[in-house]
């Protein structure tokens, strides 16, 4: 329990840096749906798409290098020559790729839309994912000293920056969609800018053995990328069919189902942020999987239960924050909710690879799952159009789950109870299946009757079996320790 206790506090401390940041996001939700047509949404949810997948480039995989070789060291001088190497090389490497990309902008434009028109565009993600890329660096080294606190005060100030300059731009110069983009890129260039200098400066340089262990990180972190980039795949390849087998509208609509499942994202990320640290810290443990395996289980009650909130909430939500021209969305948020969730267990799922650094197994596993993703892709958007997406999103990340946890198994195998965690799926299942069968209520009653159903998720599954009634009466003591810390 105290392990559940640890991680979970970890988790509570870096998800309020991520709402911190993600309320730029959620402000922004009715903002996009009021100043963006369908088809404007779909040109920036593109160009995001550029963004981030330049950003995984960018990061070459040393920010979970960064930590796993901080945490195979109690060597403060050691570890001060980690962040060296690595706050001073990635940014010089960085800039040997930023420069032909920006050049390239034009024929980037013409692959994504058929045109140069959006050049701009392409040059302003760019020039967001290379400072987003160093802002990650620098929380990497948070993360690894587990600095949540620390983490979460500079999501605040990147959120309240690209927040700030987003409204400015786009409400009061009316901006449009070139508004967006620079303010996302004010919000971790401020930051990064300001935090990594200051850092090195604090601490000192010390560049001795920076190429061994550049070498070495690389060797760790290289092989991530792939697996991050099939990742992207994986996220990003249903909106680039749906902008080939149907247009930017569609792409919009479906994209705009996906913002508002940024609660789930939110946890998601907060979880992944948490995870590396404490599951290789306790993994060589002589109790360390199983361990790890209750702990997952507990966090998974917490995103599938994230995610039935969203579903059967979706009508409500799309009333309040969404216009008429985005109320399709609400026929894809109960797939990617599901699919958000089966993303979240795979990176989990994956822990007994890079535990045992077998990473390179990870690329194989993601690469087939991408294929995979292309083919149902193909298959189904011609006839169920934004459905077709999310349902095949929502399958090829189930199979990502499986592919994951069997190679995980094979090298360091974590006792994961996916009878149970399967029970818990079916269980919000059947609670959206009943909220769903109500149809559409006024606000305040539609409100009141789906929030009663959620209620119903913890006894529900006490009787289904996905957890037991010992831990449903637990739950209040672990959230307040959590919250209090330990007295």
């Amino acid at each position: 329990m105290r392990a559940s206790v640890t991680v979970a506090r970890h988790t509570l401390v870096y998800a309020s840096g991520s709402v911190a940041g993600g309320v730029t996001r959620a402000i922004l939700v009715p903002v996009i749906s009021r100043m963006l047509t369908t088809s404007e949404y779909g040109v920036f949810s593109l160009l995001l798409a550029v963004t981030n997948l330049l950003h995984l480039v960018f990061e070459m995989g040393f920010v979970t290098a960064l930590i796993r070789f901080h945490h195979r060291t109690t060597d403060e001088a050691e570890r001060q020559r980690l962040r060296s190497a690595v706050f001073l090389a990635v940014p010089v490497a960085d800039m040997l790729i930023v420069v032909p990309c920006l050049l390239a902008a034009a024929p980037i434009s013409r692959i994504l839309f058929g045109t140069a028109e959006h050049a701009l565009g392409v040059s302003l993600a760019v020039g967001t994912a290379f400072f987003a890329a160093q802002f990650q660096l620098f929380l990497g080294h948070l993360r690894a000293d587990d600095r949540s606190r620390d983490f979460a005060v500079l999501m605040g100030i990147k959120g309240a920056v690209t927040l700030s300059i987003t409204l400015y731009l786009v409400l009061g110069r009316g901006m449009g969609v070139p508004g967006f983009l620079l303010g996302g890129l004010a919000g971790p260039a401020a930051v990064a800018v300001m935090a990594i200098p200051r850092l090195l400066v604090k601490t000192g340089v010390d560049l001795r053995g920076a190429g061994a262990r550049l070498r070495d990180m690389a060797g760790f972190g290289f092989p991530l990328v792939p697996s991050a980039l099939g990742l992207w795949m994986l996220t990003y390849l249903d909106v680039y069919f749906l902008r080939i087998l149907g247009d930017l509208s569609q792409v919009g609509v479906y994209q705009y189902g996906a913002e508002l499942c940024l609660p789930l994202v939110l946890v998601i990320t907060s979880l992944s942020m948490a995870w590396p640290s404490f599951s290789f810290s306790r993994a060589r443990e002589a109790d360390g999987p199983e361990t790890i395996a209750q702990v997952f289980r507990h966090l998974f009650v917490v995103l599938v239960g994230v995610a039935l909130g969203i579903a059967l909430l979706r009508g409500e939500l799309l009333s309040v924050l969404g216009t008429e021209a985005y109320a399709a969305s609400g026929r894809v948020i109960p797939l990617l909710a599901l699919a958000s969730v089966f993303y979240g267990a795979s990176q989990v799922f994956s822990t007994g690879l890079q535990v045992a650094g077998k990473t390179r197994v990870m690329p194989k596993v993601i690469l087939a799952a991408a294929l995979g993703n292309a083919a149902l892709n193909l298959a189904l958007i011609p006839q169920l159009h934004e459905v077709g997406a999310a349902l095949a999103t929502a399958i090829t990340n189930l199979l990502l789950c499986a592919g994951m946890l069997v190679g995980s198994r094979r090298v360091f195998p974590i006792p994961f109870e996916t009878g149970r965690l399967l029970r818990i799926v079916v269980t919000a299942g059947f609670l959206l299946f009943c909220g769903d069968a109500l149809g559409a209520l006024p606000l305040a009653a539609g409100i009141a009757a789906r929030v009663g159903l959620l209620a119903l998720f913890g006894p529900m599954l006490v009787l289904s079996g996905g957890i037991s009634r010992g831990e449903l009466r637990s739950v209040p003591g672990v959230l307040g320790t959590i919250i209090g810390g330990d007295r």
